[in-house]
C-alpha cells in the first residue's frame, strides 16, 4: 500500500469556489482505497486541508496520475490556490530500511 500526503492551501475568499469545485471532481480514483480530508485554519494564509490518500499496493505511480488530475483544475483556476504532495512510509517499513525491527 502506498499513502500520499497532498497538502493544499487556499484563501479565506476562495472557499466557496473551492467547495464548488471539489463537488464537481469524480468520487472515484483508479487504484485509490482510501481518501481522508482535514481542514484547519492557516492564520494569514486563509485555509488549509490535508488529504491522506491510501492506494492499492503497488498501484502509487498509477494512482498518483488520476490525483494529479484531480487537483490540477484547483491549482490553475484558483488564484492563490497551493499544493505540495508528499508520499508517506510507515514507521515498521522505515525501521525495517534501517534493519531493525518495530515492535
Amino acid at each position: 500500500m502506498g499513502v500520499l500526503m497532498v497538502t493544499t492551501w487556499y484563501p479565506n475568499h476562495k472557499g466557496m469556489q473551492v467547495a464548488k469545485m471539489y463537488l464537481k471532481q469524480p468520487r472515484e480514483i483508479p487504484h485509490v482505497t482510501k481518501w481522508r480530508v482535514f481542514n484547519t485554519p492557516a492564520g494569514h494564509d486563509g485555509m488549509k486541508q490535508y488529504h491522506i490518500i491510501y492506494t492499492e499496493r503497488g498501484k502509487l505511480e498509477e494512482a498518483s496520475i488520476g490525483i494529479y488530475k484531480y487537483f490540477f483544475p484547483f491549482a490553475t483556476e484558483i488564484e492563490g490556490y497551493q499544493i505540495t504532495v508528499e508520499t508517506l512510509i510507515g514507521v515498521s517499513d522505515s525501521y525495517k530500511m534501517a534493519g531493525l525491527k518495530w515492535e
